[in-house]
């Protein structure tokens, strides 16, 4: 999956609604590989397997795993130390009733994260879907300020889904819900730049992660492509490849490959 090779992929004071963005878009999603979505997908799988499988059943097992598991729902080392010292007394009661609790779910997930003052409630969902999702990736879906933020109105998911109409909600249950249905829409962009492939679905527990997968590599090409700043060779390796930084946004560990020359030929930027 190589960086645009433009300086930015949208102008300025572009936003969801403008539809010469869309297109823009849906171009720049050229640039990422099938095998890279591919290659997320398997290791959301693989860790969701190793790590998670059994928390829902016993959720004290969490304690023992407590930084990985951390590590996985949210995407700075910073909001991972918020989370560590936050259950560092194994007050576990609320992540239990979330997992395992008999109301709705978009329900629990708005009362766990009500109950979670301590936390800024970005977090808290964060935490919240990131637990639920990847304990049970069939029936549950994320919700990360990098997919949507309602209090900025940021977010992959109104630039895929070309408005930001769909996603404003007057309550957490009914934003649980909305961002469910606009990430399941937006597989028709994946299915449209050719990366919903049937090697990607032909596995059922690959396929579960396909659309985190493919938004993480999405929201990677747009803050790689945003803004207009003009970074140096010497900066521009530094940074890490896209599929490396779709991985940061999912919790997973980057691959260790050095950005080449031909992955650094843009400007980059990060939002």
């Amino acid at each position: 999956m190589q960086p645009l090779w433009k300086s930015h992929i949208i102008k300025q004071k572009t936003g969801p609604d403008d539809p010469e963005f869309q297109a823009t878009l849906q171009e720049a999603l050229g640039q990422v590989a099938p095998a890279d979505v591919i290659a997320i997908a398997d290791e959301l799988t693989e860790r969701q397997s190793r790590l998670f499988s059994g928390i829902r059943n016993d959720p004290a097992s969490l304690a023992a795993h407590s930084v990985e598991v951390f590590s996985a729902v949210t995407h700075t080392k910073s909001n991972t130390r918020v989370l560590i010292n936050t259950f560092a007394g194994h007050d576990l009661e609320p992540i239990d009733e979330l997992l395992n609790g008999e109301a709705l779910t978009p329900l629990r997930v708005a009362a766990f994260v009500e109950k979670l003052t301590v936390l800024d409630p970005r977090l808290a969902l964060e935490l919240a879907t990131g637990l639920l999702y990847n304990t049970s990736p069939e029936a549950n879906w994320l919700w990360t300020r990098w997919l949507w933020d309602p209090t900025t109105a940021t977010g992959i998911l109104p630039l895929l889904a070309g408005s930001t109409h769909n996603l404003f909600s007057n309550d957490l249950m009914d934003g649980y819900v909305r961002v469910g249905a606009v990430t399941a829409l937006s597989r028709r962009a994946g299915e449209g730049a050719g990366l919903f492939t049937p090697e990607l679905l032909s596995n059922e527990k690959r396929a579960f992660f396909a659309d985190s997968a493919f938004l993480a590599c999405a929201y990677s090409v747009y803050m790689y492509g945003a803004t207009s700043w003009r970074l140096s060779r010497e900066f521009n390796r530094l940074l890490p490849t896209l599929p490396d930084m779709a991985r940061r946004l999912l919790g997973l560990k980057k691959t260790g490959r050095a950005p080449s020359s031909d992955d650094q030929k843009q400007s980059v930027s990060v939002q």
